[in-house]
């Protein structure tokens, strides 16, 4: 019989790394849908393209122009927004659709605030039943009757 020598370079345990996502090459290029959506929520706004540069000027401190926005929207690669700017043009735009633009192709969604109170909710509940069912197991072990 021949002995297997044992791989010391490899992983620890056998849980996926970071790296072991199954993303395939090319599937978080979301480059022109984030920047057509931009387009298309400036588009549809209320205010100009020039107010909408003013207010996320004033939110993150930083001079961003009606040009700058321009540039984020072209098809140039070489303009994007920095995160701060993501940021400030969710809140300006009043839509979280830029982010979740960007997370989506990793399989997660953003949850909406009008949303996160009724997940808190199932997660207490959740919670709830799984300490539930620990007592009756307890109470079943110790013998005593269920309430």
């Amino acid at each position: 019989m021949s002995k297997k020598q044992k791989v010391l370079n490899g992983p620890l345990s056998k849980q996926c790394t970071l790296f072991d996502s199954g993303i395939s090459e090319g599937a978080l290029d979301v480059d022109m849908s984030f920047r057509d959506m931009l387009t298309r929520l400036m588009r549809g706004h209320s205010e100009s393209r020039y107010q909408i540069a003013g207010k996320i000027s004033e939110l993150t401190c930083r001079n961003v122009s009606k040009d700058m926005l321009d540039k984020w929207t072209s098809s140039n690669q070489d303009y994007a927004p920095r995160a701060t700017d993501l940021a400030a043009i969710c809140a300006v735009l009043g839509s979280i659709e830029p982010a979740q633009i960007l997370i989506a192709p990793l399989g997660c969604e953003i949850i909406e605030p009008k949303d996160s109170e009724l997940l808190r909710l199932v997660k207490l509940r959740q919670k709830r039943a799984q300490l539930d069912a620990e007592i009756e197991s307890l109470e079943r072990k110790a013998g005593m009757r269920a309430r």
